[in-house]
């Protein structure tokens, strides 16, 4: 019984020591600093950030947290549904942290399985190439 749960600890440790979910081209690091965008950095993002969004469809809510970081706001939805906010520009919300703002954004949304079904923007940016 012993070697059972010394198996289940060692399998636990090592399972909380993975890398966080990363997206190559995309810099998470950066995009994470910018809380609800209000430094404006990322404004200079927007293209990446459609470059990788396709790639965020069907990923779990954990990884999603990895490579965009907490969302800047949360709406719960019927059935089970949820929507992370993410801001890319400065606006109302870096000055009223409990309202939303109409900045432009991201809404990715999860189905009740807790994995990205849509993402949509509330005001689509134009994308600088």
């Amino acid at each position: 019984m012993k070697t059972y749960s010394f198996y289940a600890l060692f399998l636990i440790m090592l399972m909380g020591c993975a890398d966080p979910a990363r997206i190559s081209g995309f810099d998470s690091e950066k995009w994470q600093q910018d809380k609800k965008g209000c430094q404006g950095q990322r404004s200079t993002m927007v293209s990446d950030f459609e470059t990788i969004r396709r790639d965020l469809y069907g990923r779990p809510e954990a990884e999603v947290k990895d490579i965009l970081g907490k969302p800047d706001a949360e709406q719960l939805m019927r059935r089970g549904q949820r929507v992370f906010i993410y801001y890319f520009e400065p606006g109302s919300q870096c000055k009223e942290r409990n309202k939303l703002s109409e900045a432009n954004r991201a809404e990715v949304r999860f189905n009740a399985l807790s994995k990205v079904s849509e993402i949509t923007y509330l005001r689509p940016v134009p994308v600088s190439k």
